[in-house]
């Protein structure tokens, strides 16, 4: 507002917290006071044009039947100066609390419109979603008449997930909820989640719903009860699928830990195949490929073997740019646990990998073969000195296991006159 404005103090005078600055037209704009006072200021420009404006026309009212603000002062909510009972909730990261209708917990007032905001938390370093579980919930429903119409005739909760309000979408609520039954619990798809309560003519006990704001990984698999960053992916769900570093394709937070485990059945091998991945490895300083505990000591990724007695066997530590090749679970363990460590400094885009459950393969894999007692030999990979094939359709990978054994007393000397496979970037 440049020139000519209004401005209204939630207070006694014009040291009180602001309302709002107000130009230009506004159609339908309703204020209430926190308190008992209201104080409104107008400012005009000296003019120096001979032009007039109508100006504004104002009805105000006291009354005692607004909504009390109680049912917000007395948790972890914050009134929206200006509105009758808007309110908004911020996450503490991870956070939790408890919203209530007005007037709770006696009856609610008719013909009252109030709106929630619960925010998690979105940053660089963290993105929170919200989960709203309803312990009590009455809410009376109106007389139905038209199937069309909704069955909420009369007072309503509406929730939206999406983050409608942004857009003043508010026609396109993700639920309508109304009734005696106790709602579902729902999740939000972002980091924010609101509410519209308006009550019709009738009176109900209204609601009491926990809000807990949780960290969004957006990782997809079964994740831990706990909330931590734990996945677990089993052949009994689902035989195929994607998994990632958390926020990809943005980049990881830092100062995490995340745990994917994938379980096959008896009879089955897991294969896992790295698409994308850039893990950060600020102090390595390699020519070749950056793996091990001596090079990726900041941001790493560690892949284990799971055995069905509780043992586990160390695959390797990667980071960098030096994704694991295709990895496949031996016959007779159960399965693969990958880690992924950040520290407190710096992340990168992380890693995008598919997994696929098959029906375990020969000890020689797809191909391969065994060599016993000989004094030399030759192992090639299948069609060399052409290209090796790639795998099947619809398969994870293509394995070759060659088994080596020498005659007692003697050793084995393994020397590679050519070797070029798919892995390490051009440059190095």
């Amino acid at each position: 507002c440049p020139f000519d404005y209004v401005r209204v103090f939630d207070g006694p005078d014009n040291t009180s917290a602001v309302i709002g600055t107000y130009c230009g037209q506004q159609r339908n704009l309703v204020l209430y006071s926190s308190e008992h006072y209201l104080f409104i200021h107008f400012s005009t420009l000296q003019r120096t044009a001979n032009t007039q404006n109508r100006g504004f026309k104002g009805i105000f009212e006291f009354s005692e039947s607004f909504v009390k603000l109680d049912f917000i002062r007395e948790n972890d909510g914050m009134h929206i100066r200006g509105s009758e009972c808007d309110q908004k909730i911020l996450s503490k990261k991870e956070s939790t609390g408890f919203v209530y209708s007005p007037n709770y917990p006696f009856p609610y007032i008719p013909k009252v419109v109030c709106r929630y905001f619960v925010y998690g938390m979105q940053d660089a370093q963290n993105l929170e979603r919200v989960k709203l579980e309803f312990s009590i919930f009455e809410i009376p429903k109106g007389e139905h008449k038209d199937k069309s119409e909704s069955n909420c005739t009369d007072g309503y909760l509406k929730v939206y997930l999406k983050g409608q309000e942004v857009a003043d979408a508010y026609d396109k609520f993700d639920h309508e909820l109304c009734g005696g039954e106790l709602p579902h619990a729902v999740i939000s798809d972002g980091p924010r989640l609101v509410m519209v309560f308006s009550s019709g003519e009738l009176q109900g006990r209204g609601f009491k719903a926990k809000y807990t704001f949780e960290t969004e990984y957006k990782i997809p698999g079964t994740a831990a009860p706990d909330g931590t960053c734990s996945f677990t992916y089993r052949s009994t769900s689902r035989k195929k699928g994607e998994f990632n570093s958390p926020r990809y394709p943005s980049n990881y937070p830092s100062e995490t830990n995340c745990s994917y485990v994938f379980l096959a059945t008896p009879n089955e091998q897991v294969t896992i195949v790295f698409d994308h991945f850039k893990v950060k490895a600020d102090g390595a300083n390699t020519t070749g490929g950056a793996y091990g505990a001596s090079v990726c000591f900041e941001d790493w990724l560690e892949m284990y073997v799971l055995y069905r007695d509780g043992t586990d066997r160390f695959l390797g530590r990667y980071c960098s740019l030096t994704a694991p090749g295709p990895v496949e679970s031996p016959r007779g363990a159960v399965g693969i646990r990958v880690v992924l460590h950040t520290d407190l400094e710096n992340v990168a885009s992380g890693f995008k990998a598919r997994y696929i459950f098959e029906t375990a393969k020969s000890v020689f894999g797809d191909c391969g073969g065994n060599f016993s007692g000989e004094d030399s030999g030759i192992v090639t990979s299948p069609n060399f000195p052409a290209n090796y094939d790639g795998p099947g359709k619809g398969l994870a990978s293509r394995a070759c296991n060659w088994y080596i054994t020498a005659r007692i007393g003697y050793k084995i000397l393994l020397n590679f006159d050519f070797f070029a496979i798919e892995g390490e970037p051009a440059s190095e």
